[in-house]
């Protein structure tokens, strides 16, 4: 029997309650919608420290902070690199015969390179803005990103989601030309901050009209 192939979708900081399925009045999440209804929505799925690096790590390696050792983000006082010695899944999936591949913001804890985790096809996060320039394109504008911005330069198929989207069909068309099973992860850096979206998604919800958080 062919082992199952793998597409990981693993967006960054969005809460459970920030998806429309979940009943929050506000989020407009169709497609994230249709997911849940097709699928399995789980209502008791925590994560595991709340700090960005160190619960990728755990992700990663299916351990607690405290067991693999990387307990904040890099560029942070106290940072130490989780250890190394560690099981992770990327390898063992690399070992039944996988290829793999990752697209958008890496943020794992460990000094081993990605072709030591088992990771085959990498498309960074910061290629998107090297994209960007190509196109003529300018970089999106900072001046208010912390509460919500406006890029008026591009249009929603030039947003970075879309960029990414489009890289993962891409290694998708490609790993389905390959007589072996693939795992596939996508991370875009979005919904986190900063927040930089093109219209006419960034009018689509009112400030005002999103309630406060509990």
């Amino acid at each position: 029997m062919q082992p199952a192939n793998i597409l990981l979708i693993h967006v960054d900081q969005h809460r459970f309650d920030c998806v429309g399925v979940n009943g929050h009045p506000a989020a407009l999440t169709p497609n994230l919608d249709r997911l849940a209804a097709e699928g399995v929505n789980f209502t008791h799925a925590f994560c595991p420290i709340a700090v960005c690096m160190p619960a990728r790590t755990s992700l990663m390696t299916g351990v607690y902070a405290t067991q693999h050792g990387c307990l904040v983000n890099d560029g942070v006082e106290g940072y130490c690199p989780a250890r190394g010695d560690l099981p992770t899944f990327s390898r063992s999936l690399k070992a039944a015969g996988y290829t793999l591949g990752h697209v958008g913001k890496w943020g794992i804890g460990q000094d081993a390179t990605l072709a030591a985790l088992g990771i085959d096809d990498y498309v960074p996060a910061s290629a998107y803005r090297a994209w960007r320039g190509a196109q003529g394109l300018p970089p999106p504008s900072r001046a208010n990103t912390w509460f919500g911005e406006v890029d008026p330069a591009i249009t929603p198929e030039q947003s970075a989601p879309a960029w990414g989207a489009d890289h993962v069909i891409r290694l998708l068309a490609e790993a389905a030309e390959r007589n072996r099973p693939f795992f596939l992860r996508w991370d875009p850096e979005e919904p986190h901050l900063p927040s930089i979206a093109p219209e006419p998604f960034a009018s689509l919800v009112k400030p005002e009209d999103v309630p406060p958080w509990p």
